[in-house]
């Protein structure tokens, strides 16, 4: 690749919207980050319900999730507590996102908006970056082909057009900061920092892809 494909290449990075978010469920706070951990709170939910402490964070982490509403589970929530997978709940979960206004998750959790961003443009990219991805999601020997798949599905459209070979190029640019516009630079430190170094021992990014995908009108009426 000759230096002005790079240049080309490098723009992508300017496209990235903030802010960042991942192919997971990780969008409350450090209690509940995954698929099962949602389901073992829901599963014990009388004593979250009436605790206090941890209970108390694991509540209002629900409830920016869009599971709880103060003390009470909503119906997404209902529906998730009978649930009987992790794929079960991302697809209910993926359902209602879809299904509810943008006014009403950005009431809830303005993260949420982030969530259906980067889905929908996950479904975008080119198969073979898709299914890169899906295939080495959990366990990765190797995150960083994976994590800039994860920051390009924060990126405009441009990133639809780009092959798994173009993906592989910009990954080492992320470990040279003065490579990356300034004005992501930070936030894309903190994503490989933090949440974009955390969950891989999960099958969340797998999961709840394909839940986006497979979420419709069917499964709606049980949350609604």
């Amino acid at each position: 690749m000759d230096p002005e494909d790079l240049d080309t290449l490098e723009d992508v990075f300017a496209t990235i919207q903030l802010p960042i978010g991942l192919v997971n469920i990780d969008y409350a706070g450090n209690n509940i980050r995954n698929l099962g951990r949602i389901r073992k709170v829901l599963a014990d939910w009388p004593a979250v319900r009436a605790g206090t402490g941890v209970a108390g964070k694991q509540r209002s982490e629900l409830k920016l999730l869009g599971f709880a509403e103060g003390r009470d589970l909503t119906p997404l929530g209902r529906a998730a507590s009978v649930a009987g997978s992790d794929e079960e709940v991302a697809r209910l979960w993926c359902a209602w996102l879809q299904g509810t206004p943008d006014a009403e998750l950005g009431r809830i959790n303005g993260k949420l908006l982030v969530a259906k961003r980067v889905f929908a443009q996950f479904w975008s990219l080119q198969a073979e970056v898709r299914d890169y991805f899906l295939a080495n999601a959990e366990h990765p020997a190797n995150r960083k082909t994976l994590q800039t798949i994860e920051l390009l599905s924060n990126a405009r459209d441009v990133v639809q057009e780009l092959s798994l070979d173009d993906i592989r190029t910009l990954t080492p640019l992320l470990e040279r900061p003065q490579r990356l516009p300034l004005f992501v630079r930070k936030a894309i430190d903190d994503y490989q920092d933090n949440k974009g170094t955390r969950g891989w021992e999960f099958p969340d990014r797998r999961i709840l892809p394909i839940a986006w995908r497979e979420a419709d009108r069917a499964v709606r009426p049980l949350i609604v």
